[in-house]
């Protein structure tokens, strides 16, 4: 079984164990070490019964390269910490809940997570890094750049680029063929009818 380990010990990082014990029940392929996380408090002792093994860093003194999945919702931090792992000779893994309908021919990246219940469909393409969450639609011909982010319940229509780092909250859709640019955020429950540019943001405001 390959070793890997998770990067965040966060509540992100309870649920990409919960899918690589989901995908391990099926056909038994990862060996999780434990968590890495640069926070002082989580160093040492355990987290979600697995091994807090420190920052990134220490892991190839104990163990040598391995895979590494960086459960960390920040699209940013995630991008920087994913850097930090490569640079230490860490392969990233793309992990992908048993209950996640794929489409054939779909193009998916290195360090990627796809949640449970999500579909992705045909022509489609996920890029490094990218975490599509539980519950989300990803209609075809779509293509969602390196370390973007799809929220629980995101309903992505057919045809629609979505930028690096480009961010979609909870329940947030798309009319079909729009662009959400690079580092751009749809905020949860917001519908994008037109194209966003880089860095700006479509937020819909509760009363």
């Amino acid at each position: 079984m390959r070793k890997l380990v998770i990067v965040g010990a966060s509540g992100l990082g309870k649920e990409v164990a919960w899918i690589v014990e989901r995908c391990n029940a099926l056909a038994p392929a990862f060996e999780v070490l434990g968590f890495c996380d640069d926070a002082v408090e989580k160093q040492r002792g355990v987290f979600d019964r697995l091994p807090l093994l420190g920052p990134v860093e220490s892991v190839a003194k104990r163990f040598g390269p391995v895979g590494f999945v960086c459960a960390v919702g920040n699209n940013k931090a995630r991008q920087a910490l994913t850097r930090r792992a490569v640079a230490e000779g860490h392969e990233p893994v793309t992990v992908m809940d048993p209950s996640a309908i794929i489409a054939p021919g779909v193009e998916i990246g290195k360090g990627c997570i796809i949640g449970i219940g999500s579909v992705v469909s045909a022509g489609s393409r996920i890029d490094d890094g990218a975490l599509v969450n539980h519950q989300v639609t990803v209609g075809h011909d779509v293509t969602l750049g390196a370390f973007a982010q799809l929220c629980p319940g995101v309903r992505v229509s057919g045809g629609c680029v979505l930028g690096e780092g480009a961010l979609m909250g909870s329940n947030a859709c798309t009319i079909p063929c729009v662009r959400v640019g690079a580092w751009a955020t749809v905020g949860a429950g917001s519908v994008a009818m037109r194209d966003i540019p880089d860095g700006g943001s479509l937020i819909r405001l509760g009363r």
